[in-house]
């Protein structure tokens, strides 16, 4: 049997090892994605081997048994010098006398090996086809699951990439409110949650998950104090129905009635998941609260992942909104083109034909000057003309920007050139000036706005009417004037 000395001098010695290892592995630079991926993950362990030997070490010297104790009194016996010693090495020879074939490891060689093959194999079995290696986000299931809640607002796939974080109401995420109630929706959020969590872990193993929980429970908490805020008095708060009442006794007129047990039903069945105690038509407001808080943390859960993953979301998007102009033999070599720059560069050069080398070398014969394509060469000549990227759309207020095909002119009305260059005219960059490229026109179009908002605003002494008794009706200021004349 080791001695708790040793075992703690051993794992002394680990802690500093791993150290040394990780601090290496920061000091080494990979241009390779899936190189960069491999050393993240091997970091990781590292790390995680690091905390439980650290804990190991923790508890030892808490010394809850006296064993470490005994075992330096032992050996700080004033007694006989040698007896201890003696016995010790009595012990190891034993010990090697009865297992003669056991292998003495030293632990920089036992630390240092590294199975390069084992762990390309687990990150390819960690990831699906569509995430490519952690590349890009695959969200078919949760988007599933998304078009089949009640009443949302029907989007294809690439703009459900674009929006699926967008939870904070109902106008931005296409969710009602009757819908948020329930279980389904909620069951959505927990799979979108979980999908995303698990996505970062695997892509981004070195990122810090603590940094999501202080977001999520100081956004819930900042939800929590504006709900306060919002509720003149809790007691007559129905959280349910989402209602504020002002009276008591309107409050308890609503609780007999059948929207208010619908709404309770719908509450009970959604805070059943959480844990949460089921609400009683009489008393529903707690836990229907928490019910609720729960749904929110879900959601800051999503908002904050997504900006996490903000460079695989929008690669994403640029793969699916690709793929709809690409045939399947040009999917298919997009994605040989990504396993190849996932390779080494041995393997890289072992794949590659000198003949295709001298063809990449020349140069390339583009008349044309058509746009490049994802493999380095121009697009074809029908696809250029589809999307009409021969055409030019000037806009003075970016500048007198020239922006090449009508996707990329519609697209910049919401891109910071454009942003900026109303921002100096002073004017808010809303949906009013989509298509308005000409300064006179934005600021025609804005006093026109501020007219018409001048004429529908409410008028009091013009658009109030009175009646006298006689049952005639004036404006407020005609029935001011006669009531003060004594005429009424």
């Amino acid at each position: 049997m080791q001695s708790i000395l040793e075992t703690q001098r051993r794992a002394h010695e680990e802690v500093e090892r791993l150290g040394d290892l990780v601090a290496d592995e920061m000091a080494t630079r990979h241009k390779k994605h899936l190189g960069k991926l491999v050393q993240q993950h091997r970091i990781h362990r590292h790390l995680d081997r690091i905390q439980s030997r650290s804990a190991f070490l923790i508890d030892s010297y808490n010394d809850l048994d006296g064993s470490r104790k005994a075992e330096i009194a032992s050996i700080s016996n004033t007694g006989d010098d040698f007896a201890e010693f003696y016995d010790r090495l009595k012990s190891i020879k034993d010990h090697f006398r009865r297992n003669p074939d056991e292998k003495v490891e030293v632990l920089e060689q036992e630390l240092a090996k590294v199975d390069e093959d084992q762990e390309i194999e687990d990150i390819e079995n960690m990831f699906s086809g569509e995430e490519m290696r952690g590349r890009f986000l695959d969200l078919n299931a949760c988007f599933a699951q998304y078009i089949n809640l009640k009443n949302v607002k029907r989007i294809n796939y690439l703009a459900y990439i674009s929006e699926f974080d967008k939870l904070d109401n109902d106008n931005d995420s296409g969710i009602p409110s009757d819908t948020r109630k329930g279980a389904e929706y909620k069951k959505y959020l927990i799979a979108l949650s979980t999908y995303l969590k698990e996505f970062c872990f695997k892509a981004m193993p070195l990122y810090d998950s603590e940094d999501v929980d202080e977001f999520v429970k100081a956004k819930v908490d900042e939800w929590a104090e504006t709900l306060d805020q919002e509720m003149a008095d809790p007691d007559l708060y129905c959280a349910p129905c989402a209602k504020q009442f002002t009276k008591k006794t309107v409050f308890d007129g609503h609780l007999p009635g059948k929207k208010h047990k619908k709404a309770v039903e719908t509450f009970n069945s959604n805070g059943a998941d959480s844990g949460a105690k089921p609400a009683t038509v009489a008393n529903s407001g707690s836990s229907s609260r928490e019910a609720l808080k729960h749904v929110k943390a879900l959601e800051f859960t999503i908002v904050k992942l997504a900006q996490v993953l903000a460079t695989q979301r929008e690669e994403t998007r640029d793969l699916v909104e690709r793929k709809q102009t690409l045939s399947a033999d040009e999917i298919d070599k997009a994605k040989a083109m990504y396993d190849l720059q996932d390779l080494g560069e041995e393997e890289e050069e072992d794949f590659s034909d000198p003949e295709e080398e001298q063809e990449e070398d020349a140069e390339i014969y583009n008349p044309l000057k058509l746009p490049m394509g994802w493999d380095g060469k121009p697009i074809p000549y029908w696809l250029y003309k589809l999307h009409g990227l021969g055409v030019e759309y000037p806009c003075e207020i970016c500048g007198n920007f020239i922006y090449m095909g009508r996707k990329a002119f519609d697209r910049h009305f919401q891109e910071w050139r454009h942003a900026h260059g109303m921002r100096c005219l002073g004017i808010p960059n809303t949906k009013h000036f989509q298509e308005i490229t000409r300064i006179q026109d934005a600021y025609t179009l804005w006093e026109k706005l501020n007219s018409t908002k001048k004429a529908e605003s409410f008028k009091a002494d013009a658009m109030e009417e009175f009646e006298d008794a006689e049952g005639n009706v004036f404006n407020k200021k005609t029935f001011e004037d006669l009531r003060r004349q004594g005429l009424l």
